[in-house]
């Protein structure tokens, strides 16, 4: 049987973790593991890595600590969005979107707060501001790319003749 002529049909857990692919002619689900990936787990180390670089960040006696080349209001609102884009996928459907916004919103507080023991470093309203902004656009990202995620999933998938 050529290619194809071969039909492929894609599996998805239902929390989104992984999806496998497999083939009509018998790949079984073993066959196919390398083809798995565990997405809420790499999101979720993803998440941590960038809660760890943003408060080091933060906190650093330097200022900036990263130098991105954009304003620092930018930076402050890059971070928060991809921060709480990650919280948004990394638990989806287990925290509601309340919990995720204000989880970020108060890291950044926090953040902001401790910034006053740090050498060099002072607290700022307007960047506790950006902070809010950007966990709220981040998500409002995460809401696009899962009704993304879920109106690709329910497309049907075409089979070659």
């Amino acid at each position: 049987m050529p290619d194809a002529a071969i039909s492929t049909r894609k599996s998805t857990c239902l929390d989104g973790s992984f999806t496998a692919v497999r083939h009509e002619w018998g790949m079984t689900p073993t066959d196919c593991s390398f083809l798995r990936v565990p997405k809420t787990h790499l999101i979720r180390v993803a998440t941590g890595s960038a809660a760890i670089v943003i408060a080091a960040a933060s906190l650093s006696p330097q200022s900036p600590a990263i130098e991105t080349g954009f304003g620092d209001k930018l930076d402050h609102l890059t971070a928060y969005s991809v921060l709480s884009l990650l919280v948004a996928l990394g638990w989806s459907g287990r925290v509601a979107p309340g919990v995720i916004v204000g989880a970020a919103v108060g890291f950044g507080g926090l953040l902001e707060l401790l910034q006053h023991f740090s050498p060099g470093r002072q607290a700022d309203w307007a960047d506790f501001a950006v902070n809010s902004l950007g966990a709220l656009i981040g998500l409002a990202l995460a809401i696009l790319v899962r009704r993304m995620l879920t109106a690709f999933a329910h497309t049907p998938t075409s089979s070659s003749p």
